[in-house]
């Protein structure tokens, strides 16, 4: 653990050993992938890691050829850098299946395996106290699990937000009962200073906390800082901050990775002053920090924005005349902007959509092309990188803009927005990506009003809808508990544990390299895996839907005499004369209906 983060490096996936670093945050419930720079150990498995000042050590290990290493390897999480440590007299042997602990700025390596079980003991100096004193206060002492602890004062005011946000979905969810779900809940009993009524602010979650920013009230477009305190209701505005803050606008979106919010475009006026600057927010600091780096995007209002592993997607938008279906990617680490290439299925240029991320797919739906509102549902693989049109199946929401989306157990869920004739809806709709399936959803309790320019967020098994515009600019809350429907792998890992993995399997024989070159070979292959299989998912999920498998739109309704196969629908069946699954002559056909 460093700050808020567990790092996790290497190990064995049952195949081959592993030379991947994650970052998991747990104020934002979020894994990143990190890259490997500098000069990163090499693949393996069962060695030993401790964090010393503000850096990671990792000492010895095994690879899949049984090859163990004695090699000390540093870890700068202020850099983002792995450095070889090379180091001087008696050094312990090549071992595995040993301990380390960390004590005064001393590494302490215990025992382990190193063709003959050892008890032996060896210590190495990485930090003097002065360097773990200097380390301790750019950390910090605040803990993990509470609101940073900045000195800010509470004042009136006003408002930032994110698409789908996913937040902390299962700090309570456990104290549900059933009789609670579906009921919509106005959160009443805010205390402290809630912020001014508005639209076109930003939300997003952290560390039981959520943070609200930017947006118009009555008054102005605005550019201040809320937090809610879930736990005790506590509304406070964080003042002062540092650094280089936004402009005041609306209509940003704003995202979480680690422990910073990262805030993107938004305008003050329609005929003019769109934005394309990028600003990160550090939290725990209270610190703006103005990201000025080449080939943003455009100028641009009522995008969306998602994060996915450790780089934001900003797709569509409008700049007061033209409406954008091109697709960006900030890398974080990097710090670079990246246009994705567009395909011949790409969505149509649009603004007031909203973005979620499930799995390694990011789900557009709705929005407003300039013409009509919209009610098409889009997925950009990014593991392909490709588009796919998801076929309306189900109750389909019908067409809106400016409405809020997020991402629950494999369901998304839609409320409110607005339609070309300006009828605002106060409908909550659902859909599944397993059954890639749409349903209207029946709520219970004090259903918020119609509403658009809102934001709605996750936490604690609850979907939470804050301010909008229902004729009036709101500041409200409400929230609805929602059931968590599991993935059928997840359905199937529960039901039967451990059948998926055995840590005691026999490592296959083979070698794996070191230079970068090997390892820019291995990411390429392994990237092309992956598209495979998800290529074959898809197909796997297509075939075991009840649709017709001639056309994949319609559903099933006919038996095929004499084998039997029920696999087609009637108007496809009108062109064919043998079954499409044995290929056995057509006698006779039945057709059915669903009751």
């Amino acid at each position: 653990m460093y700050g808020h983060s567990m790092f996790i490096f290497g190990g064995w996936d049952g195949h081959d050993t592993l030379q991947e670093l994650f970052e998991y945050n747990v104020s934002s419930n979020m894994w990143v992938h990190l890259p490997l720079r500098g000069q990163p150990p090499r693949a393996r498995y069962r060695h030993t890691a401790v964090v010393c000042g503000d850096a990671m050590f990792t000492f010895g290990g095994v690879d899949k050829t049984q090859y163990r290493f004695p090699d000390l390897h540093e870890y700068n999480f202020t850099h983002r850098h792995w450095t070889k440590v090379s180091t001087t007299s008696v050094q312990p042997s090549a071992r595995t299946f040993h301990k380390t602990v960390v004590h005064e700025g001393y590494m302490y390596i215990l025992g382990g395996f190193d063709g003959r079980r050892l008890n032996d003991m060896y210590r190495i100096l990485l930090r003097t106290k002065t360097e773990l004193s200097r380390c301790q206060s750019r950390v910090g002492a605040e803990p993990a699990g509470s609101p940073p602890t900045t000195n800010n004062s509470v004042r009136n005011g006003g408002g930032i937000g994110t698409s789908g946000a996913i937040g902390d979905a299962q700090d309570a969810a456990g104290t549900l009962m059933p009789e609670d779900l579906w009921a919509w809940q106005r959160v009443d009993m805010q205390i402290g200073q809630v912020y001014t009524p508005r639209t076109g602010h930003a939300v997003v979650v952290w560390n039981h906390c959520f943070y609200l920013m930017g947006g118009t009230d009555e008054n102005a477009r605005q550019n201040d800082i809320y937090r809610y305190d879930v736990r005790n209701r506590t509304w406070t505005c964080i003042e002062p901050v540092s650094g280089h803050a936004p402009s005041a606008r609306s209509g940003s979106k704003a995202v979480v990775c680690r422990d910073s919010v990262f805030f993107f475009g938004g305008y003050t006026k329609k005929d003019g002053d769109y934005f394309n600057d990028l600003f990160e927010f550090n939290i725990p600091r209270a610190h703006w920090t103005r990201i000025d780096t080449a080939n943003r995007p455009t100028v641009r209002t009522d995008h969306s924005c998602v994060v996915y592993e450790a780089s934001l997607f900003i797709f569509g938008g409008f700049d007061g005349r033209s409406r954008f279906q091109d697709l960006h990617q900030y890398t974080i680490e990097e710090r670079e902007w990246l246009e994705i290439p567009s395909t011949d299925n790409a969505p149509m240029g649009r603004f007031g959509h909203s973005a979620v991320v499930y799995r390694s797919g990011m789900f557009v739906f709705g929005g407003w092309n300039g013409h009509d509102t919209l009610d098409d549902l889009y997925e950009f693989s990014m593991t392909t990188g490709q588009w796919y049109s998801v076929p309306g199946r189900g109750d389909v929401p019908p067409s809106r803009y400016r409405h809020s989306a997020v991402v629950y157990g494999c369901c998304m869920f839609i409320f409110g927005g607005v339609d070309k004739r300006q009828a605002r809806f106060a409908d909550l709709c659902e859909f599944n990506f397993e059954t890639r399936s749409w349903a209207h959803v029946t709520t219970l309790g004090d259903v918020p009003s119609a509403r658009t320019f809102h934001r709605a967020v996750m936490y604690g098994g609850c979907m939470h809808i804050l301010g909008g515009f229902d004729g009036t600019r709101r500041n409200d809350m409400y929230k609805i508990p929602l059931p968590e429907q599991l993935p059928r792998e997840e359905k199937r890992r529960r039901r039967f544990p451990g059948v998926c993995g055995d840590e005691d399997a026999a490592e296959p024989e083979g070698n794996d390299a070191n230079d970068a070159e090997n390892r820019e070979t291995t990411s390429e292959t392994s990237r092309l895996r992956l598209q495979v299989l998800e290529l074959q998912k898809r197909l796997e999920c297509e075939l075991e839907r009840h649709l017709c498998k001639i056309c994949y739109e319609r559903e099933i309704n006919t038996v095929v005499l004499d084998c039997n196969h029920r696999a087609v629908c009637a108007r496809c069946l009108e062109q064919v004369v043998a079954c499409p699954l044995c290929r056995a002559p057509i006698t006779k056909i039945i057709q059915t209906y669903n009751a």
